[in-house]
């Protein structure tokens, strides 16, 4: 096992909740694997970890995409609408 201790079972850390956070920690732990330094069992913990954060990311930007579709939907109603509902 490696003496990198900063890699822990995935179900063991809390995930971040800030998208910054998030791919934070996840280039850390590419930069890991990619620098070879984590034994195969703490690889197999990294790449698990890795994948939950790749979730959290990627559900983060589908948050962030869909509440800018809803603002821009609020806003670029047609001029003939918003005359109407006033």
């Amino acid at each position: 096992m490696s003496d990198d201790k900063s890699v822990l079972h995935a179900e063991q850390q809390e995930l971040p909740e800030q998208f910054e956070e998030a791919m934070k920690e996840l280039q850390g732990i590419v930069q890991s694997m990619e620098n070879q330094v984590l034994s195969l069992d703490d690889a197999l913990r990294a790449y698990e970890r890795g994948m939950l954060l790749s979730r959290v990311c990627q559900q983060k930007l589908d948050d962030a995409q869909l509440q800018v579709q809803v603002l821009q939907d609020n806003l670029l109603k047609p001029l003939s609408q918003n005359i109407e509902e006033n």
